[in-house]
């Protein structure tokens, strides 16, 4: 039974990381400092042992709905913590900020919001209850489906892609396609695809401009490296071996795919260049989907308001 009249968290046996059976005394309603070199155990027993615990029984005393929105600590290798009162960490770290991130998302409040619109909200007469998850925009649940929550739609153009029509596709009249040996490679695929790379971009025809530009389908074809148009066609006529099978990708795909799954920073802003960005016509910016945004939350103004109350819808 935890002793809260001694004035101290008494810990015994803390064994978490690095601590060796360590058992100490620390006061309460003072500032304590744990100091000592690198790998002596300090967050070990300050995050490790005490937060840990505290935030243990804490989370026993809330719903399991509720626990599974926490990012439970491990349970800590200690015999006895006495009078531990509730507990916050601030603790100094990197994050790996993404398009989605936010205030919220980083220090993890969002989560606490989610379930207050959720159990809380007012919902218009005949909406179905939701759930926490239909909250957020980083999840298929509360995310709109029109940016998939990221509150802006991007689009790419002809006039984006290909800044300028005088080139041809081997002077990389697409500009977006990448380069080195990727860009190679297309070009190469290309030319078996009986496509000219040496004609002036505005002189192919259209539809074959819009194919290259727009399409989603990803065909694979048989590649002679670094072959001009006839020297391809005689080959496929004499059905020689290629080189290697390449798959085709539109640019537009390729910028788009570039943009949400690269985890490098140079790479998502060289494909950035190539795309228009507006706030998405759907969720107004928002991010979560209209059943969401349709719950709101009574907060009052001011004691001078006498009732008035504003509605919020979150974020």
């Amino acid at each position: 039974m935890a002793d809260n009249f001694t004035g101290f968290v008494k810990v015994r046996g803390a064994r978490e990381h690095n601590l060796k059976d360590v058992s100490v005394d620390i006061p309460r309603d003072a500032l304590v400092v744990f100091t000592g070199v690198s790998g002596s155990g300090k967050s070990s027993l300050a995050f490790g042992t005490l937060y840990a615990e505290a935030q243990r029984r804490y989370l026993e005393s809330v719903s399991p709905y509720a626990r599974r929105l926490f990012d439970q600590m491990s349970v800590p290798d200690v015999d006895e913590v006495d009078g531990l009162p509730p507990a916050v960490a601030l603790q100094q770290q990197r994050g790996a900020p993404t398009t989605r991130s936010s205030v919220g998302s980083v220090t993890t409040l969002s989560n606490l919001l989610r379930m207050l619109y959720s159990r809380a909200g007012k919902y218009p007469r005949g909406h179905e209850e939701l759930h926490a998850e239909d909250f957020s925009p980083n999840t298929p649940q509360g995310a709109c489906p029109e940016c998939h929550g990221l509150g802006r739609v991007y689009a790419v153009t002809e006039r984006s892609m290909v800044p300028d029509d005088s080139l041809t596709i081997r002077e990389r009249a697409i500009a977006a396609w990448p380069g080195a040996w990727q860009g190679q490679n297309l070009r190469d695929i290309l030319t078996t695809m009986g496509i000219d790379i040496d004609v002036p971009w505005r002189d192919l025809p259209k539809k074959t401009r819009d194919w290259l530009l727009f399409t989603d389908e990803q065909p694979q074809v048989p590649v002679w490296a670094h072959s001009s148009l006839e020297e391809a066609k005689r080959a496929m006529r004499k059905k020689q071996e290629p080189d290697y099978m390449g798959t085709f990708t539109g640019a537009r795909k390729y910028v788009l795919e570039t943009f949400s799954k690269t985890q490098s920073a140079s790479m998502k802003k060289r494909v950035s260049q190539f795309m228009e960005s507006a706030e998405c016509p759907m969720c107004g910016g928002k991010r979560l989907k209209r059943e969401s945004l349709a719950v709101t939350f009574g907060a009052t103004i001011s004691p001078t308001s006498r009732g008035c109350r504003s509605s919020v819808s979150p974020k």
